[in-house]
């Protein structure tokens, strides 16, 4: 595993050098984290410097200083001192006076830390979000490795709400996803893709992406959205069903939903664009008159992050290659009937797709 980390920083260090960018500065956790494997917890933060000529250095808390030299593959490890009001002052002997680029995170860096940079460095910055997009947006074996373990947990994880749901009566929306969060760290999750919710009866063509404590009844669509981080990778995966019996329209908006959605994964192979996806769903939607009720994109890649390219929606040129990984989840949200959206992830493969998540798909919860 050493070996990846390392050639993952050989591949990012040749197009350092071909953009001319002496250094780059990373903040972002999940940059951090796809370059040294080290988990540090979501409340703090750390700082990775990658140098043109391949030299690592790497700012962890105090606290976690021990752990990191024990744990992390990099050999040149630094500390800070955390809440104090000059914590990122080793920074300053990690930043080179001959610099005369430095590469950021421009979309994610907080004005502290970009003013914090340009305080201590005067010469050009440099946006690196495209070298990064480009490096992870095929994943390697070990990642795919770790993305199906990570839809295993999600799937047994949705598995075991809906039989939670169905023999706790009158139970909470909030109570499941409490549940779920159990399933989910008995089963080797370090932490959630989000925050889980599920959003039921009319309160879900909102949406409303928070669960509430409203008792889930029968008779109403029950949407529950939710996935885990394994070794680093999320999941994602969502299932909308009725306790019960449905009614007519709620029938006709899940049925839709769940075509729409099988009928976009069979475009799915190496070389088909984007946005040619996400018009066999919205197109099918509109067809059957609820168009307006699909507010949001057809799908997104995931890996470290949980929305990493490619964005499968309107528009999006980017094109599907082998061993990425996606989501394909279109949905309709229809005001005093309910919600209705299927997601899985999907691994695309050489002649076409895999499933990463696999819990069924049946609308009635009995």
């Amino acid at each position: 595993m050493e070996q990846e980390y390392g050639d993952r920083v050989t591949k990012f260090v040749k197009k350092l050098q071909d953009k001319s960018i002496d250094a780059t500065v990373f903040f972002g956790q999940e940059n951090i984290r796809y370059f040294t494997g080290f988990q540090v917890n979501q409340l703090t933060e750390s700082v990775l410097i990658i140098e043109q000529d391949g030299t690592i250095s790497y700012l962890v808390p105090r606290l976690d200083l021990f752990r990191a030299k024990r744990d992390c593959w990099i050999e040149s490890i630094h500390a800070f001192l955390e809440d104090t009001p000059d914590y990122l002052a080793p920074l300053r002997k990690l930043v080179k006076r001959k610099w005369k680029t430095i590469g950021i995170e421009q979309s994610s860096i907080t004005l502290h830390h970009l003013s914090y940079v340009q305080g201590i460095f005067n010469g050009n910055l440099e946006a690196i979000e495209q070298l990064m997009t480009e490096q992870r947006k095929v994943k390697t074996a070990n990642e795919i490795v770790k993305l199906r373990k990570a839809g295993e947990i999600a799937s047994l994880t949705m598995n075991m709400a809906k039989n939670y749901i169905v023999e706790n009566k009158q139970v909470t929306e909030r109570e499941v996803t409490g549940f779920a969060k159990y399933v989910m760290d008995k089963n080797g999750a370090e932490n959630y893709s989000f925050e889980p919710f599920i959003m039921s009866g009319v309160d879900s063509a909102l949406p409303r992406r928070v669960s509430s404590m409203k008792s889930l009844k029968e008779g109403e669509l029950i949407l529950f959205d939710m996935g885990c981080i394994y070794q680093g990778y999320c999941s994602d995966i969502t299932r909308t069903f009725c306790l019960g019996e449905a009614s007519d329209e709620q029938k006709e908006i899940y049925q839709i939903a769940l075509e729409a959605q099988q009928l976009a994964m069979k475009t799915i192979k190496p070389g088909v664009i984007a946005q040619e996806v996400d018009k066999v769903a919205r197109d099918f939607i509109k067809k059957h008159g609820f168009g307006e009720f699909f507010p949001h994109l057809t799908g997104h890649g995931l890996g470290i992050g949980i929305h990493e390219y490619p964005i499968i929606d309107e528009g999006e040129e980017s094109v599907l290659e082998e061993n990425m990984v996606v989501t394909i989840e279109p949905g309709v949200y229809v005001p005093n009937i309910g919600a209705a959206r299927i997601e899985d992830m999907i691994l695309v493969t050489k002649d076409g797709y895999e499933y990463l998540t696999s819990s069924p798909r049946e609308m009635i919860l009995n």
